[in-house]
């Protein structure tokens, strides 16, 4: 791992766990075991670090959803599937964690949670859209609406299992949220398939 990288990594793993303001650049030098030369060489203060990671949380999601779209499915299914990925990134990679928990601390500019909060609902919304020309959602669903309302659901259950120590169950979470979201905006042909795939 070249020095950037260790410094990144050993940054988010002190920021999931105690915030932008509980961790101290000394614990991140001692965990990325490089020296604090190197650090101050890759980053001038905490603040360009914590810019850091949040950037590589985004590449991260970023790279999530050009790999998903790269495959021809189904775009319902994409969604879900992308929301269970997304999950899978929060639960085991410490970079991705680190940056979430950065992106809804209030000590971290607004700046950063308004690109990505929209960047996850436009993630949302394409696939959306080509399910609603499928036939796949419901008539009268509003695209917008419920991308909206599935990126804040997926936003809200990461932050309380972040917040309580249960990443465990945030897989359980999302499945129950899509076994209540899918017969309320999916077509029954749709559901019909699904079943049938299941």
């Amino acid at each position: 791992m070249d020095t950037r990288r260790a410094i990144v990594v050993a940054a988010a793993e002190r920021f999931a766990v105690v915030g932008y303001h509980g961790a101290r650049l000394s614990e991140i030098v001692s965990l990325s075991g490089v020296t604090k030369g190197a650090m101050y060489f890759h980053f001038p203060n905490k603040e360009a670090v914590a810019d850091a990671v949040i950037a590589a949380t985004d590449e991260s999601f970023a790279a999530l959803l050009a790999d998903l779209t790269a495959h021809e499915w189904d775009p319902l299914d994409t969604v879900v599937v992308l929301t269970e990925q997304v999950v899978d990134r929060v639960r085991h990679d410490p970079v991705v964690r680190g940056g979430v928990r950065l992106l809804n601390d209030a000590a971290v500019a607004v700046r950063h949670g308004a690109a990505h909060y929209r960047f996850a609902e436009q993630s949302v919304a394409a696939p959306l859209r080509e399910a609603a020309a499928a036939g796949a959602l419901r008539e009268g669903v509003d695209v917008a609406v419920l991308a909206r309302q599935i990126a804040t659901l997926m936003a809200g259950h990461n932050l309380i299992c972040g917040r309580s120590g249960t990443l465990g169950e945030l897989p359980a979470r999302v499945t129950a949220m899509w076994d209540a979201l899918l017969p309320l905006i999916a077509s029954e042909d749709w559901l019909d398939q699904h079943r049938n795939r299941a």
